[in-house]
Formats: C-alpha cells, sequence, structure tokens
C-alpha cells in the first residue's frame, strides 16, 4: 500500500519536498544532453535528474540515496549512489566506500508507473536487476538502465519515442520507480569480504535534514522525478523535394518582325515553302544601323500570331564589314535545340530549314545562341536579300508528361 506521503504526488505534483529541502532545488530545470544537438527534440519534455525525490519519505529531494555497510543504525562505512538521465538511460554511479573496494553491485529496479495515476501503480518489491561494472571515472561502480527497458519497448526505439514514455505528462510529473541497491566490498585492510545495501526510507528527520528514523520493514525506495522541456531551437523547415521535369520537345519557332515588315513564307513557291513563318528583306544599311529584331514565335498555324506562343527574342545585326550576325534569347522553360538561318538573295528556292544558309543542331537545350558571321549577299536588280530565323524549341515541363509538339 502506499503511503499519503506517495500519494500526494497525484494531487500536488513534485514541487512537494520535504522541510529542510529547498524547492527551488527540485524546480531547477536543466540542460540535458540529448537534447544538445536535436532538433526534432525542440519542445520534448525529458526527466530532470534536479527533481529526483523519495516518495516514502514525504517527497524528500534526493538524487544520490545512500548506502551502507554493517548494521542500519550504525554503519560500519556510508557511501551514496547517485541517480542521472545520460542519453537513453538511467545511470546509477556507486561511490566508494572508505577503505574498501567493490566486488560486486546490483540495481534492482521495477516500474511503479505514472505518478499522476495512482490507481495503475504496480505492487512493489522490485524484481529485476541490472548488474554494475567499473565505472570508467575511475572511482566506484556504474550500471546503466535503459530506457527501453524501464517502457518495455524495442532497443532500437527512437529517443523521442524514449522520452515521451518517460515523460507521459509532459513538463510535468513523470515516472515512479522502485529501486534496491546490493553488492559486495571487500576491505583494503584485512581483505574481508563484505555486503552492502541501501538505506530503508527514512521517517523522520531532525531540523538539519538528518534522518532520525527509519522504516526498517521496507527494503526498497520509491524513487520519482518531474520532466522539463528540451532547450533546444526547432528544427528549420525542410527543403521541398525539387520537382522531377522533363525535357520536351515544344515545336518550331520562326522569327516574326512586325506585320509590315514580315511576309509569309507561304506566298513564295519555292520548295517546301507551302507552310506557315515568315521572312523579311532588310537592308544592310539597316542591319547595320541598329539591326532589326522581333519576338521568336510557335505555333502560329496559317501565319496566326494570336495562336501561337512567344517564346523569346531575335535579333539581327551586320558589321561595317557586310557580316551578319543572327542571335536568340529564349524566355524559360524555353530552350533551343536547332537554330537555322537563312540569308539569300529573293526569289526563295527553299523553304525547309535544312536547306538554309546555316544551322546548327544539337544544342543541349540552351536558352541564348549567337551565329557565326552571314555574308550579307550582294543581290542584283529588283533582288533582296530574305532573311529567315527558325528554332527547334524544347520546353522543360513538371512531371513526366509532354504537352503536344507544335510545328
Amino acid at each position: 500500500m502506499k503511503t499519503a506521503a506517495s500519494l500526494v504526488l497525484a494531487g500536488a505534483g513534485l514541487a512537494l519536498a520535504a522541510p529542510g529541502r529547498f524547492a527551488s532545488s527540485i524546480l531547477k530545470r536543466t540542460g540535458y544532453e540529448a537534447c544538445d544537438n536535436d532538433c526534432k527534440l525542440a519542445g520534448a519534455a525529458f526527466p530532470d535528474k534536479h527533481t529526483l525525490q523519495l516518495m516514502l519519505e514525504n517527497n524528500w529531494s534526493e538524487q544520490c540515496p545512500p548506502i551502507y555497510i554493517g548494521d542500519a543504525d550504525a554503519p560500519t562505512a556510508t557511501s551514496r549512489v547517485c541517480l542521472d538521465f545520460v542519453g537513453p538511460n538511467v545511470h546509477f554511479s556507486f561511490s566508494s566506500f572508505p577503505g574498501y573496494t567493490y566486488k560486486s553491485g546490483a540495481v534492482s529496479w521495477k516500474l511503479m508507473g505514472n505518478l499522476i495515476n495512482p490507481g495503475s501503480w504496480s505492487a512493489p518489491p522490485p524484481d529485476n536487476t541490472v548488474t554494475c561494472g567499473p565505472n570508467p571515472s575511475g572511482d566506484g561502480l556504474l550500471c546503466a538502465l535503459p530506457f527501453s527497458d524501464i517502457l518495455g519497448t524495442s532497443a532500437i526505439t527512437s529517443i523521442k519515442d524514449l522520452l515521451s514514455g518517460m515523460c507521459p505528462n509532459g513538463d510535468r510529473e513523470g515516472l515512479g520507480l522502485y529501486l534496491e541497491f546490493s553488492g559486495q566490498v571487500e576491505s583494503t585492510a584485512d581483505s574481508s569480504v563484505t555486503s552492502f545495501k541501501n538505506q530503508s526510507p527514512c521517517t523522520s528527520r531532525d531540523a538539519s535534514g538528518q534522518c532520525t528514523a527509519r522504516d526498517t520493514a521496507t527494503p526498497y525506495i520509491e524513487m520519482a522525478y518531474r520532466c522539463s522541456t528540451c532547450n533546444v531551437a526547432a528544427c528549420p523547415p525542410d527543403e521541398p523535394e525539387p520537382p522531377v521535369t522533363t525535357t520536351c520537345g515544344f515545336g518550331t519557332g520562326f522569327g516574326y518582325q512586325s506585320p509590315q515588315k514580315s511576309l509569309t513564307l507561304n506566298t513564295l513557291s519555292g520548295q517546301g515553302c507551302k507552310r506557315w513563318g515568315w521572312y523579311s528583306t532588310p537592308s544592310l544599311a539597316e542591319l547595320q544601323g541598329g539591326g532589326i529584331s522581333g519576338p521568336l514565335y510557335v505555333g502560329a498555324g496559317n501565319n496566326d500570331i494570336s495562336k501561337a506562343t512567344n517564346v523569346g527574342t531575335w535579333a539581327a545585326t551586320a558589321n561595317a564589314a557586310g557580316s551578319v550576325t543572327v542571335s536568340y534569347l529564349l524566355n524559360p522553360p524555353y530552350t533551343l535545340d536547332e537554330v537555322h538561318v537563312n540569308l539569300a538573295c529573293t526569289p526563295i528556292a527553299k523553304c525547309a530549314p535544312g536547306q538554309y544558309t546555316l544551322g546548327k543542331g544539337g544544342l543541349n537545350d540552351v536558352p541564348t545562341f549567337a551565329s557565326g558571321p552571314i555574308k550579307y549577299p550582294p543581290c542584283a536588280g529588283s533582288s533582296k536579300a530574305a532573311l529567315i530565323v527558325h528554332a527547334a524549341v524544347d520546353v522543360l515541363v513538371e512531371g513526366t508528361t509532354c504537352p503536344a509538339k507544335t510545328d
């Protein structure tokens, strides 16, 4: 049966310390190394070692319960077992007895239950055992009791889930444990071996906090703790996964200048000219004086630019020697796969892009291109230099489905 002192946890919480133990030590919030570098634990509750209390001792604040050799009322030697929460474990550090060395040590334990739900608590005594080994610090013994063992979960349970189990009520009362400490020590004076164990629960203390009476009929202690909140910044938002993209053939593009200066290919009688598209007839002086330019249209069937997609711009200029350069600049998500430029005297005999003055394929979807120099043709009589600007245009789309291609 639980004493009135232990039951007070459910109603008033762990802030009720016995006289002689200051509430500030119980309510102190501390860091926990598992929180320090794990942004996923932001806001998670963790068991706070500074809130450890002995439930059968009127919730006396105690991180290091006493152990003794000999008679409980007149011990031959005393020491302590200090509890700490380290990573996903409860650590029990057995300090050395003066004049003795440890031969063995163990912690017997049992989960009592959720402190705010005493009706579900298990009954003592502790019936599980953790065996201790030499403390790496060089002093005494050390035992590690995994949170997963306390909670009865898998050893590979995430630290976040383990902390949730150890702190089922968040930043308040945690769990209660039944504990016993025992083992053997050897005297450094005469090599005699004797046993040690934990002190029974204290039932009375003097004004200085020293125990004056113990419940020798109870061999175990009941340890409780409160949880605090991990003081770590939350993780930044996850970077979105880049979308799956596909480069698709979009269609055929022709350079357009203006309604007055863009002449339709389908008015010509040359081979392959019965199609949509345009040509212009710039003079050399016009090209040398600043050049000409316009939009690059794809899909202007029947030369109807209202149906077309404006994918970028083109420009043509000439230097003093009469060499013409045609440049392309496409708007995202459109790119160039091929370009063709025809600069020849009228009448135009062939309109198929593969038969133009200049052709460049395999451009690997570049957004810009500038042609090499093309000689401005000397045209006789009424013949004029005709310029056709053409491109095979691709488009970058999200997903794997390509739109219908427009020629």
